[in-house]
């Protein structure tokens, strides 16, 4: 009996759904793993996306159309049912026998946790226990571990999202990284080629300044040569003339003369110009090189006077910026600066590398930088980090960086005229420095702009120099 007991508990197992672990309902089968359960637990557990579907047993990939219903199995859930029911039947459904008093277990002990029969109730060892029908304790029971069991399966249902949520944002993740991966490849090999054909055309340059100076140079070289070769006939004429006797020395001797005389110039005029070492200079000036390159993340920055605050005042070609007297008639959108006299730049970035250059001139207060597009427009704030704005600024005659919670003072050895505003995206930083001499003012490093837009911003305070954008 034992026996047969285990192959009906393996035939059960056989005939039990892995999702629901109750007998199967409608089964099919996943022909990509051979795997089985029932149709309506899959629909639950896939849910209605129409995107790729995997086992809920193996993890393998699958197509959800693909779903072969499995009569068979259906036919064995029968079988299975029918052999438990018949079980119980044999075993009196009521639980079995006493081992102690061969009696049907009719009864339920809560304290021992038992099944036990009439004259086990009572006895001493139950009589002051709790003691319940059995079939009552078995639907309490039964209550109790399906309600449990309920519980158990939404944990697992909220692990596999979790699970299949993990894995899709990885995915997405390495899906973004392998797109800027190939973004730097392609900017460095485009950075790779601009400099190669730099190179070619410097390196052309010196190379025809180097044909310059040797013909300068060859050209010279025969000349002196001609002119030493008429000096040494005249050199040795005159001291063959020198060791003659006076009548001899005499004879002539007006014409020897006058060779002398129209010889060349002894002067000899310079081969090389002084503006050719200049060309030379400039030719291997490697300067312009790096601005050059820098000119490919240079941005077209312009005001957007919908941010500006009304008292505000900007060029027509949204390149500049002064304080009026009083405040414009201006629409008070959401987007406006009600109470800091700021204003942010049209165009947005949300990746790469980018600078613009601002002209403060002899500017007293003002305040350039970054901000992130949902920075506060309304009431007063300061100009921090946490409130999205990286910054410096400049107080009658000291500049600070805007950190937070006090501001930074910058040592400078020149005041600048003009200020790069650098943004490194994926590197978290925002750079300033002085755009004519290259000083760095101050770098915010550490930053992080959580895939938002961020905007030039500026601000300016009192009536005074205005702020243009190059």
């Amino acid at each position: 009996m034992a026996a047969a007991g285990g192959h009906i508990q393996n035939l059960r197992d056989e005939a039990t759904c892995s999702i629901c672990l109750d007998y199967f309902k409608d089964p099919v089968t996943v022909p990509e793993c051979g795997h089985n359960f029932c149709r309506s637990c899959l629909v639950l557990f896939w849910g209605e996306s129409e995107a790729e579907a995997s086992c809920p047993q193996c993890r393998e990939r699958v197509h959800r159309r693909s779903l072969v219903s499995n009569r068979q199995l259906a036919n064995l859930v029968e079988i299975a049912k029918n052999l438990s029911l018949q079980e119980g039947k044999e075993e009196g459904g009521k639980g079995g026998v006493c081992e102690k008093h061969q009696e049907p277990l009719k009864l339920f002990c809560k304290e021992d946790e038992a099944p036990i029969c009439l004259v086990c109730d009572k006895s001493k060892g139950h009589k002051e226990h709790e003691v319940i029908p059995l079939e009552e304790a078995f639907e309490e029971y039964k209550g109790e571990i399906c309600r449990r069991l309920e519980i158990l399966r939404k944990e697992r249902e909220e692990i596999l999202a979790y699970q299949a949520d993990l894995d899709k944002e990885s995915k997405d993740l390495l899906k973004l990284t392998e797109t800027e991966r190939l973004k730097i490849v392609e900017k460095f090999r485009e950075l790779r080629q601009f400099l190669e054909e730099q190179e070619k055309g410097l390196l052309s340059d010196v190379e025809e300044v180097e044909k310059e100076i040797a013909g300068r140079r060859d050209e010279q070289l025969a000349r002196l040569s001609r002119k030493l070769s008429s000096l040494e006939r005249i050199i040795q004429e005159m001291e063959e003339k020198r060791q003659q006797p006076a009548s001899e020395l005499l004879q002539d001797v007006r014409s020897t003369l006058q060779r002398y005389e129209k010889r060349e110039s002894p002067e000899n005029p310079l081969p090389f110009p002084p503006e050719l070492r200049n060309r030379i200079l400039e030719s291997c000036d490697l300067n312009h090189l790096v601005e050059d390159a820098m000119k490919q993340w240079k941005a077209n920055v312009t005001l957007d006077p919908d941010t500006a605050h009304p008292q505000l005042i900007l060029s027509k070609d949204r390149k500049s910026l002064r304080l009026g007297d009083k405040p414009q008639a201006q629409p008070d959108n959401p987007e406006r600066f009600s109470d800091r006299p700021c204003v942010l730049g049209r165009e947005g970035f949300t990746a790469g590398r980018h600078f613009w250059e601002v002209t403060v001139g002899s500017g007293e207060w003002w305040d350039v930088g970054v901000a992130r597009k949902s920075v506060r427009r309304k009431g007063s704030f300061p100009l921090f980090p946490e409130e999205g704005i990286w910054a410096v600024r400049k107080r009658g005659w000291e500049y600070w960086a805007c950190t937070s919670p006090d501001y930074s003072p910058l040592s400078l050895r020149e005041k600048p005229r003009r200020i790069r505003v650098t943004l490194d995206y994926e590197g978290g930083r925002v750079s300033f420095s002085d755009a004519d001499s290259g000083a760095e003012l101050y770098t915010f490093s550490g930053a992080s702009f959580s895939g938002e837009t961020l905007l030039p911003f500026f601000h300016l305070w009192g009536n005074e120099t205005p702020l243009s954008i190059s």
